[in-house]
């Protein structure tokens, strides 16, 4: 149903309020360097080192080392957003400046962040919250630690399930890091993790980089993914923008497939695109933390 301008109170003077509601982003954006991406399947070639220093003695036949590389392919995903709007509220916007569009579309790339790590994470559509067909999600190859009553304990197995892979950050549901803000040292009553605040915007834990968002327990997934923490290596997921996010207004048409046409009811829609290409070179360099 579109937005109209019944919904909206419009005064002589206006001032423009925001609800500070926490809101979820992208964890492997936070935590994972991008890098531009071309419109071609690009496969990653990985080069896992073994080789060690031998003692030989003199005359003695020198050995060699069998080097292999694995191929990763990346995948391209495009991620839509539309949002149907009367075009009176278009005006309403234009004339009193309560920058009803510009939040719309703020609101639409908020929501294609978020779509990274229902992807590379989940393999979920995060509007359906189903899903996706011929995507592994990171979760299902990492290594899955099971949630006991000590958290403490549960942060400490993902790192020893990561003991020979290097641990460059953790990304934390809200849940979870609410559970540890609530730790505290018994001789003295202090937070174990003082880094944690309320809002629970986590930029630290443990010496390492964190993020919190539930993208990471997938909050919009039907099928519940149990997963409350994941730690690992994130330069092993290699994404980046293929085409950046952009938008356009759709005046004709029946875009998201509504039966109602834009035109003959006076509506106009907002879509806003991104093409992504992403790759995860290896998930055992990930511990996922799952409820039992």
């Amino acid at each position: 149903m579109a937005l109209t301008t019944a919904k909206v109170k419009l005064p002589s003077s206006v001032v423009t309020d925001l609800i500070a509601k926490a809101k979820d982003s992208s964890t492997i954006a936070a935590l994972s360097p991008s890098t531009p991406q071309v419109f071609a399947d690009t496969t990653h070639l990985i080069f896992n080192p073994s080789a060690e220093a031998e003692v030989v003695d003199e005359g003695a036949k020198k050995g060699s080392y069998e080097q292999t590389l694995t191929p990763v392919e990346g995948k391209r995903v495009k991620v839509v957003t539309t949002t149907r709007v009367t075009d009176e509220l278009k005006w309403a916007d234009e004339d009193n400046k309560l920058q009803i569009v510009q939040s719309i579309l703020d609101d639409q790339n908020a929501a294609l962040g978020r779509a990274i790590d229902y992807v590379i994470y989940h393999a979920v559509n995060p509007k359906t919250g189903g899903a996706l067909s011929g995507y592994t999600a990171l979760t299902a190859g990492a290594t899955a630690v099971t949630a006991t009553d000590d958290c403490v304990a549960d942060v400490d197995s993902m790192a020893d399930a990561l003991i020979d892979y290097d641990v460059t950050g953790i990304a934390l549901s809200r849940p979870f890091a609410s559970t540890l803000r609530k730790v505290r040292v018994p001789s003295t009553g202090l937070r174990l993790y003082p880094e944690i605040p309320l809002n629970l915007s986590v930029g630290d834990f443990d010496g390492i980089p964190a993020a919190t968002s539930g993208t990471v327990n997938g909050r919009l997934a039907t099928t519940p993914t149990k997963a409350l923490a994941i730690m690992g290596d994130f330069n092993l997921i290699k994404w980046g923008m293929v085409r950046d996010i952009w938008s356009e207004i759709i005046e004709y048409g029946d875009p998201d497939q509504t039966g109602v046409d834009l035109k003959a009811n006076n509506q106009i829609a907002y879509r806003t695109e991104a093409v992504f290409s992403f790759a995860v070179l290896d998930p055992k360099g990930f511990a996922v933390l799952k409820s039992a």
